[in-house]
């Protein structure tokens, strides 16, 4: 074999290795990439009137799609979401946002057509709560049994878009228009003097209807609020509780009941001397502390403390 197809057969060796080297990293440079499936999500509707009932602008037949007398959902999407009742006192609506691996849950009180919090029993939680991502992949082999009485939302909503009964928002559709809408009403809340007409909370409603029933990762969710957060912190450090309570009215209102918000909020309430609505804005807070930080929970923990001992009353950690 002459000594130029000897290095021709090894340049053509060394190439070729190169090309497999540069596949196998790009297999692996996707694998590295791919999203971690999220947690499931819980919303438990204790005495519920199924039937007068609709998630997200859907309603359907609730009762007859669980095996036993329907309580509540699984599959629940993080985002925002909205149940309305109809009672003989009127609609029962709540609006609320979810995070990934959540469980929460009220009572519908009909008498007066409204949503009370809930305390499910700690067995209850504690299996919901310990349930596995497989649990939103329908196509997992490995799903773990589900009590009978939840109904998978995402499948019954998948299902009514079919027939065109409903739609599914898709996340990054509008997504990006709604976060720099949202930044530019924070700016506004933050410079102004005041909002007496309420026109700030007005538009923050109208654009956190665009999120209802639109599917949303922990990193958009938080990406939504950092802004709120961010400047009502900011506010409230310099003394400026007026603002910061401003500032979390508008993010409030276009994510209802955010945790992180709940803390900022019960901050600044605090530091107003509104007691009774610090304490409890701290408390829907600490009861998510899941989907907190480290350093949110211990700043909503002192702030409860600190009202406590204003008042007096034994303090619980």
């Amino acid at each position: 074999m002459s000594p130029l197809l000897v290095a021709t057969v090894a340049l053509a060796s060394l190439l070729t290795a190169a090309i497999v080297a540069g596949l196998l990293r790009t297999r692996r440079l996707k694998r590295a990439r791919k999203p971690e499936r999220e947690a499931s999500s819980f919303v438990i509707l204790e005495g519920n009137a199924w039937d007068s009932c609709s998630v997200d602008d859907v309603r359907e037949p609730w009762s007859r799609l669980a095996t036993e007398p329907v309580r509540g959902f699984c599959g629940v999407a993080s985002g925002r979401h909205r149940v309305r009742t109809t009672t003989a006192a009127g609609d029962a609506t709540i609006d609320f946002v979810v995070y990934p691996g959540e469980v929460l849950a009220w009572r519908l009180d009909a008498e007066r057509a409204r949503w009370e919090p809930h305390d499910l029993d700690a067995e209850t939680r504690s299996n919901l709560e310990s349930t596995p991502p497989s649990t939103l992949d329908l196509a997992s082999s490995v799903r773990p049994k589900l009590p009978g009485w939840l109904v998978h939302l995402r499948t019954t909503i998948g299902l009514a878009s079919t027939r065109g009964t409903a739609s599914i928002p898709s996340s990054a559709e509008g997504l990006e228009r709604v976060r720099k809408r949202l930044a530019k009403l924070i700016a506004r809340a933050e410079s102004e003097a005041s909002d007496a007409s309420g026109d700030l909370l007005v538009e923050a409603r109208g654009l956190g209807e665009a999120l209802i029933g639109r599917v949303l990762t922990r990193r958009e969710l938080r990406a939504l609020v950092a802004p709120a957060r961010d400047a009502a912190s900011r506010l409230a450090s310099h003394g400026d509780l007026e603002r910061a309570m401003r500032v979390v009215g508008v993010g409030l209102a276009v994510l209802p009941g955010d945790p992180e918000l709940m803390v900022e909020a019960g901050c600044a309430l605090a530091a107003r001397g509104e007691t009774d609505e610090a304490m409890g804005a701290l408390q829907a807070a600490l009861d998510r502390d899941r989907c907190l930080d480290a350093e949110d929970v211990a700043r909503a923990m002192r702030a409860r403390m600190e009202l406590k001992s204003r008042l007096g009353r034994s303090v619980r950690v």
